[in-house]
């Protein structure tokens, strides 16, 4: 358990990093939002599901080496596990805030109001291909319409439920070693050794 939880911790470092990055991008897609919204959104997405998959992969790999050596027990379902650790709360929190409303304002809500934009600049691009929610709309957690709101929480969950399983089979294929394109990457590898 101790193992799938620094597994978790090793997506929520992802995640974060991906809201980062994504919040980098406002100066951005504010140059062309109706030309650059929808890439940003495919870029983000997909760098969001990447990581994931990549992370647990690699996880998966150094798992199959310490069940081998007899390390660990072997756990199949740990890189969903670990996925839904981090992703779970993060879903809870979205639906959590449009549950609540913006007419409840104490401390609590407050404090899950800035965990609610923070982790939803991942999905912002996403967000606005669906609603008339902007980034700065997400920033001060304000939506302009309640069904924009519901809207905006579904695409979230989607986005972090389909990540969520992509890491759970990127862990299994990590875990068999299983090579998805092992002919692009002997033709990259090739590439550099030159």
């Amino acid at each position: 358990m101790k193992n799938t939880l620094k597994c978790s911790l090793y997506l929520l470092a992802r995640v974060i990093l991906v809201c980062m990055l994504s919040f980098m991008a406002i100066p951005l897609s504010s140059v062309a939002p109706s030309i650059l919204n929808p890439i940003l959104a495919v870029l983000y997405t997909g760098m969001l599901i990447y990581f994931f998959v990549l992370t647990m992969w690699h996880e998966g790999g150094l798992d199959a080496n310490r069940v081998e050596i007899g390390a660990m027990k072997q756990m199949p379902y740990k890189g969903y596990l670990a996925a839904f650790i981090v992703s779970v709360p993060l879903m809870a929190n979205s639906y959590a805030m449009y549950a609540a409303g913006s007419d409840v304002n104490n401390i609590v809500i407050r404090i899950l109001k800035i965990v609610w934009a923070v982790s939803a600049f991942s999905t912002s691009y996403a967000i606005n291909l669906f609603t008339s929610t902007t980034e700065s709309d997400i920033m001060e957690g304000t939506q302009t319409l309640s069904s924009d709101a519901l809207t905006a929480v579904i695409v979230f969950c989607v986005i972090y439920f389909a990540a969520s399983i992509c890491a759970g089979i990127g862990y299994t294929f990590g875990f068999k070693k299983i090579e998805v394109f092992p002919k692009i990457k002997k033709f990259f590898a090739d590439l550099f050794k030159k």
